[in-house]
């Protein structure tokens, strides 16, 4: 008589994490399509706003699509890094010695960011026209406010939607 209840327990537990699986994987395939639209749409505006001709596009393209996918994987790796040092800092008494590591381990991947824009600033810098580049500047510093902006008001309408259900 007791099997049943274990067994029960055992096989609704193994339910819940195919659908927990299934769900997550549904999601980072879209996830990665969202990435992948953001980085196409971006290189299409850039294209536009630059009047890049189709040496500049074929040499850009790649470039540009190379060092974000790298920055995706950087980012991927700051949020793990993140989400490690909010476990270690719910903790009862943090280990201190882990944290060092892990803002150790943030620090470099910020300084990984950085040095990728600066990659991507050189390499445009020998394709672009100094008009370009300055055009790039701009266009780079809206396209990412605007995304930002978007996707605030992405969640604040997904919030709003879920209060009201």
């Amino acid at each position: 008589m007791k099997i049943k209840p274990v067994l029960v327990a055992s096989l609704s537990i193994l339910f819940m994490s195919t659908l927990v699986s299934a769900t997550l994987q549904e999601e980072l395939p879209r996830i990665r399509r969202t990435r992948e639209n953001i980085i196409t749409l971006m290189l299409l505006r850039m294209t536009q706003i630059l009047e890049l001709d189709e040496e500049q596009t074929a040499k850009i393209y790649p470039l540009v699509t190379r060092i974000e996918k790298e920055k995706t994987e950087i980012h991927k790796q700051i949020q793990n890094q993140m989400r490690g040092i909010r476990v270690i800092l719910k903790e009862e008494v943090p280990d201190q010695e882990e944290l060092k590591r892990k803002i150790e381990k943030l620090r470099e991947l910020r300084d990984a960011l950085k040095i990728k824009d600066r990659e991507m600033e050189a390499q445009l810098e020998k394709h672009l026209t100094v008009i370009q580049q300055a055009k790039f500047l701009m266009f780079a510093n809206d396209f990412y406010r605007e995304l930002r902006d978007n996707l605030e008001r992405a969640r604040q309408m997904k919030q709003r939607m879920q209060q009201k259900k």
